[in-house]
């Protein structure tokens, strides 16, 4: 049940109606839970089982560990939520690469392959679910949010459908304390939820859907292209990207709002980053911030000198990368993330240098024009600096194959200034259609961000400026909606 369908829009209102008519807390959480559970068996029935496996197995640890009375007693149950949860991912996600990574290992030593070919099906938003159900059993043993003793609530903090498939990742800090109250209505909220709803669904079917064909094309089959194509299809996969998974985000958190329930931001403009660490604070923000406080400062973070400190930056974001994909290219993803953020480390790239000991901090001096020109020189730099180093990641993201994944980024790292547009008509693709979009996109992705973010601005609109600007959207989901719709990108993980 993907978003932009009807199927969702009949369920989500047919939520908001029950619960008007539904003034009792508990009726509220069974009509939440049950939408949820049916919003997830519309993937698949059979995958409800693992669902229901996994908010079992972590309640009844989280209460286990929240009653221990010794310390090894918690250790113990720690142990059992983490070896459970993994061993859920390394199943139904890993098992497959895992099998086929020894085959292929085996046949370049010349042996013949040994392992036997299993088909185990992904199951839709895995590694979401399981991580939610991971950090609260993680939280209760640190002592930060206690054993929540409803199932009723901690079944819905696992399940919670507008993000149960692709986020954000929740803490139970954030989330469960909202489910302490009745759920009650106003109009500001359904109005500035609907808003957000809108921004992401046009980011979604106006934007990404539009932009990946190209993005497509180009790297179903690259070998041959020249650089200016191989640049043209990874930023279209940027843009592609992007919108498609803020969208999501947008279109979760505008949900949740209609219904009375917070989800923090996703994404706060990484296409504005002037450094991979600042990126890194913008994309993602619930999964970075998740390998941040349960993996990087678990290892050691950068308490035990120079070397630990980028042996952690190169696991948590390795593990990162693996997250994303059961596939070596994520990775080699996330390990060149984790160089990235080792070399910004190493020269003090986007840090800031603290005031010596006893010293006083230099009054500021009003800068003269030529020093704010000379200012922004520097941030435009630093900016086509990040985003060459980001897009490039992109590359590395987007092409599963080895042969085709050297080629493009030779392409894309030695610039051959052959500017034939070979490759990206296919099929009923127009390039320059999808040109067009990516520059209007980029135009209103830097608009917005100096406006403090385009849902905010809509917010903020006189009544008739909102009706106007729902209108235009309108019409150009009509003009612009494509004839096949496509899942989110993070469903696949």
């Amino acid at each position: 049940m993907l978003f932009q369908t009807s199927e969702y829009a009949i369920l989500l209102t047919s939520v908001l109606l029950a619960l008007v008519l539904v003034r009792t807390r508990t009726l509220q959480h069974v009509i939440i839970l049950i939408a949820s559970w049916i919003f997830y068996m519309s993937w698949d029935p059979i995958f409800i089982i693992l669902l229901l496996y996994c908010t079992f197995n972590d309640y009844f640890i989280g209460i286990a560990i929240g009653a221990a009375k010794t310390q090894a007693r918690k250790n113990f149950w720690l142990v059992v939520s983490l070896f459970t949860n993994l061993g859920v991912l390394a199943v139904f996600k890993y098992a497959n690469f895992c099998l086929d990574s020894v085959n292929d290992v085996l046949t370049w030593l010349g042996y013949q392959a040994a392992m036997p070919a299993v088909n185990i099906v992904l199951p839709v938003g895995i590694s979401f679910y399981t991580f939610h159900s991971m950090g609260y059993n993680i939280d209760v043993y640190r002592g930060k949010t206690p054993a929540e003793r409803s199932f009723l609530r901690f079944a819905i903090y696992v399940a919670y459908f507008p993000q149960l498939v692709a986020g954000p990742i929740l803490r139970a800090g954030q989330f469960l304390p909202q489910l302490s109250r009745t759920i009650t209505f106003d109009a500001e909220n359904l109005r500035r939820g609907a808003n957000l709803f809108l921004v992401g669904l046009v980011k979604k079917v106006v934007v990404a859907d539009n932009v990946a064909p190209l993005a497509d094309n180009v790297f179903n089959d690259p070998q041959g292209l020249p650089s200016a194509v191989i640049w043209l299809g990874v930023l279209a996969f940027g843009v592609q990207i992007y919108c498609d998974f803020s969208g999501y985000t947008d279109m979760a958190r505008g949900t949740s709002r209609m219904l009375g329930i917070e989800i923090p931001i996703n994404f706060n403009y990484p296409y504005m980053a002037t450094t991979i660490t600042d990126f890194w604070r913008r994309w993602h923000i619930s999964l970075s911030s998740w390998l941040r406080d349960y993996l990087y400062i678990p290892l050691g973070g950068n308490r035990h000198g120079v070397a630990m400190t980028y042996r952690n930056l190169m696991l948590t974001m390795g593990l990162g990368g693996l997250w994303h994909g059961a596939a070596w290219n994520f990775v080699i993803w996330g390990l060149y993330q984790g160089v990235l953020l080792s070399a910004e480390r190493l020269f003090n790239i986007g840090e800031a240098r603290p005031v010596a000991a006893g010293a006083e901090a230099a009054p500021p001096r009003r800068a003269s024009g030529a020093q704010r020109a000379l200012a922004g020189a520097r941030t435009l730099l630093a900016w086509l600096i990040c985003q060459y180093f980001v897009y490039l990641g992109w590359l590395l993201f987007r092409v599963h194959s080895a042969s085709d994944l050297v080629y493009c980024v030779r392409k894309y790292v030695v610039f051959d200034f052959d500017f034939r547009l070979a490759g990206l008509g296919v099929g009923n693709v127009n390039p320059f259609f999808v040109i067009s979009m990516m520059i209007l996109f980029f135009l209103i992705h830097v608009t917005s961000y100096r406006l403090g973010g385009l849902a905010n601005v809509l917010d903020r609109l006189p009544r008739w400026g909102q009706w106007s600007a729902a209108c235009t959207a309108t019409f150009a989901l009509l003009w612009f909606w494509p004839e096949v719709e496509t899942a989110f990108i993070y469903f696949q993980f």
